[in-house]
């Protein structure tokens, strides 16, 4: 069993609208380590319902309505929890995260080794992680270029329908809010010389979920095809966690995996796993992209190879639970078609942040269903802000912001 069902790219930021605060729900900011380096995919939340993340350039924007009052609780893996009054904070505003690995005390080991802490890790799920349906609300985007040239560009806001960490085949369900998928970014079309598109990407990135589909991580048939190592400890929300590095053995002549999880120490939960392909094993990656094993392509003359997967996810504590927050899934490949004179680095990657919602209140009967095999087709010319008006959305990261900005200023695309 694969890790990826297939194969695709995202780029992820986060909420992020910039406005005075007496007179906007929008509250953004900036969040940096103590040498004021930018913290990408850090944790924001007010209350159970109130949450957001940082962006991969550190910014980050929280819808607040208003009137609200209480605090904002700033967490990461590795540093000290923030919990920081709504009422002493301007817009926009600068964190700064301490460390927190100072703070941890010694832990010794007895009888658990790496592999060890990962079987009784995947052995708690169902107590760690919710086994009954819950619904959350998020915000999805998903890329695809060579180079820097983009083969597309989707977003959407979403509703999904988990259902739970149970040991059963049902499948999570999609309803769409809103979408758009873009025909120019900045002042550069966006254009697919393969004309074909990456079909149902949402659900592609919520079956990568590790602590539902195990796959050939932690699969029963593949645990003892790793190395596991306890390479130090950390700080997940004051709790001390052990850091599992692991790589795949030498001598299986599979594309396997290397990279990292995070486990608590006290219950076993997992906060936070990242994997990418061994150096051991890549030589076997073979490309897994639906539309790149089309036939037609390969008598077109196009030639793929697969470079690496990657894979991130994280949990956060809700109540008396886990449940999953980010998903990040992107995999690139080598490809080149002398005829079209295309030479270059195909990324496919797609990110998803997520909130619970205290209840199933959506309504996930067939008809309301996003598709399966789904591509988003609501077509718009430009990227703006403004096109998502009531619905939270994801600040795009520098590099995209560069090529928005070189757009006509005053332009409203809906």
């Amino acid at each position: 069993m694969r890790v990826f069902k297939s194969s695709l790219i995202i780029s992820f930021s986060l909420f992020f609208l910039t406005a005075n605060a007496q007179n906007s729900d929008q509250f953004s900011g900036k969040i940096v380590d103590e040498t004021n380096q930018s913290m990408p995919y850090v944790s924001l939340k007010i209350g159970s319902s109130i949450s957001s993340m940082t962006n991969p350039d550190g910014d980050f924007s929280l819808r607040i309505p208003v009137g609200t009052t209480g605090q904002i609780t700033v967490s990461c893996i590795g540093y000290q929890t923030l919990y920081i009054p709504i009422q002493q904070l301007s817009n926009p505003v600068t964190i700064k995260m301490k460390s927190a690995v100072s703070q941890l005390q010694e832990v010794k080991i007895s009888a658990l080794n790496g592999e060890a802490i990962i079987r009784k890790a995947v052995h708690n799920i169902t107590q760690n992680y919710p086994v009954t349906a819950f619904e959350s609300t998020g915000f999805y985007r998903e890329i695809a270029k060579i180079d820097e040239n983009y083969l597309s560009f989707a977003e959407a806001s979403l509703q999904i329908l988990n259902p739970g960490y149970q040991h059963n085949k049902e499948k999570d369900r999609i309803i769409i809010n809103k979408e758009r998928n873009l025909k120019r970014v900045g002042d550069r079309a966006v254009d697919n010389p393969f004309h074909a598109a990456v079909k149902g990407v949402p659900y592609v990135v919520l079956a990568n979920d590790l602590l539902k589909n195990p796959g050939s991580i932690f699969g029963e048939r593949y645990i003892s095809k790793y190395n596991y190592t306890i390479s130090g400890y950390t700080a997940v929300d004051g709790e001390e966690a052990y850091i599992i590095k692991f790589d795949q053995k030498t001598g299986i002549n599979e594309a396997l995996y290397q990279g990292s999880v995070i486990v608590i120490k006290k219950s076993f939960a997992i906060a936070s796993i990242e994997i990418s392909y061994s150096d051991k094993g890549r030589r076997f990656a073979k490309s897994d992209i639906a539309f790149l094993q089309r036939p037609l392509l390969m008598l077109l003359g196009y030639h793929f190879q697969k470079t690496n997967e990657m894979l991130s996810l994280r949990y956060t504590m809700n109540g008396d639970k886990w449940y999953p927050y980010f998903y990040k899934i992107a995999t690139t490949h080598q490809v080149e078609a002398k005829r079209q004179k295309i030479a270059g680095e195909l990324l496919v990657s797609a990110e998803l942040f997520i909130r619970p919602v205290p209840a199933v209140k959506s309504d996930f009967s067939k008809k309301n269903i996003m598709p399966e095999n789904y591509s988003f087709q609501q077509g718009v010319e430009r990227y703006t802000d403004q096109y998502w008006k009531e619905f939270d959305y994801i600040k795009p990261e520098h590099t995209l912001k560069d090529l928005v900005d070189k757009q006509a200023a005053g332009k409203d695309i809906n």
